[in-house]
């Protein structure tokens, strides 16, 4: 125990004993440590093909073929209390194939989030967050099973990942949410976070929650988001998705658009469609299917049904059986892939 010259001189004189002062240090410790949260997830999977010669070990499909350790993924975080000028903090770190396929970078190990959370007494209250934060747009994640489906949607690919700047989310009115941010680029996932540039990129946010009086639709959600480079870096990209339940118990459906616009005189576009639907037929038991359809740059356009059998045997860990099947006009023509993929999440 270190102990600073005042309070040595406190305790010398008698106002106060060194006993005393070592369990306040042990209590403030364990104060700061109650509302640290860790948490985290490790994928495991065995992917293949429905191939002619029905080599569940030749997909061209996903090219990650046979038995896969994908990774983990570990955050330590502090989340914002109740009450005014709070602080928290949230760290999430990227370990094995996991980092080499969200960073880009080939590297086992990846820093995805370090930032600060701050909120401020003004207004409905304001909450900030500087450092860097995931990407505000999108309806997918990079932790696959918090997606309905394993695989990712053709927008998903179009989309930036990661920001370093400063957020500012308020809420407006009851059930309609706002977010406005500068950041250093449009992605901040590859290269360095602490980009050297003159110019900020914008973020935008509006998200708005249907209230209870909606019937079957109370809690539903849409989101209009943007994101736009500049300088050297001025790749846009607009996005629009939607989820919403439905009059059928059990099932959920979802849709989402993203349009993005990459930077040079060319003026490419690529464009992306995806439509969800989720039918949870028990507390363990749940189908889920999408289709989505890409229109890239080169005009080349491209579709996949993919249907994604989930079922919980065990506490904390999600078994997902999925297929899915692609046409269209990339390289390698029309594929489909056969994974089997399990989850541990704490």
């Amino acid at each position: 125990m270190k102990m600073n010259k005042w309070t040595m001189g406190l305790a010398a004189a008698g106002v106060v004993s060194l006993a005393s002062t070592a369990q306040a240090e042990e209590n403030s410790v364990l104060t700061a440590m109650s509302s640290t949260v860790i948490s985290g997830s490790v994928e495991a999977s065995y992917n293949g093909s429905l191939s002619s010669g029905n080599k569940l070990a030749d997909s061209h499909h996903t090219g990650d073929e046979g038995f896969n350790a994908n990774g983990a993924s570990l955050a330590i975080s502090s989340p914002l209390g109740d009450g005014d000028y709070n602080a928290g903090f949230n760290v999430e770190l990227l370990l094995g194939q996991r980092a080499a396929d969200f960073s880009t970078e080939g590297d086992d190990f990846h820093i995805k989030n370090a930032n600060i959370g701050l909120n401020l007494p003004f207004g409905n209250g304001v909450d900030l967050t500087l450092g860097l934060f995931d990407t505000i747009v999108g309806y997918e994640v990079e932790a696959s099973g918090s997606n309905p489906n394993v695989s990712r949607s053709y927008g998903y690919d179009l989309e930036p990942f990661t920001h370093t700047g400063l957020l500012v989310s308020t809420s407006l009115v009851d059930g309609i949410d706002a977010s406005i941010g500068l950041a250093n680029a449009f992605d901040s996932t590859s290269g360095l976070h602490n980009g050297d540039t003159t110019d900020f990129a914008l973020l935008a946010g509006l998200s708005i929650t249907a209230p209870d009086s909606l019937g079957f639709l109370a809690g539903s959600t849409a989101y209009v988001g943007y994101t736009e480079g500049t300088g050297d870096d001025e790749d846009t990209l607009f996005y629009v998705g939607a989820s919403m339940a439905s009059p059928i118990e059990g099932v959920s459906l979802g849709v989402s658009y993203d349009d993005r616009e990459y930077a040079g005189e060319a003026g490419d576009e690529a464009d992306a469609v995806a439509l969800y639907a989720v039918w949870d037929t028990s507390d363990s038991i749940s189908l889920a299917l999408r289709y989505d359809t890409l229109d890239g740059t080169d005009g080349d356009s491209t579709s996949m049904w993919t249907a994604t059998l989930g079922y919980s045997i065990w506490d904390n860990v999600l078994t997902r059986l999925e297929l899915n099947n692609e046409t269209g006009d990339r390289d390698h023509g029309s594929s489909n892939g056969l994974g089997l993929n399990l989850f541990y999440q704490f």
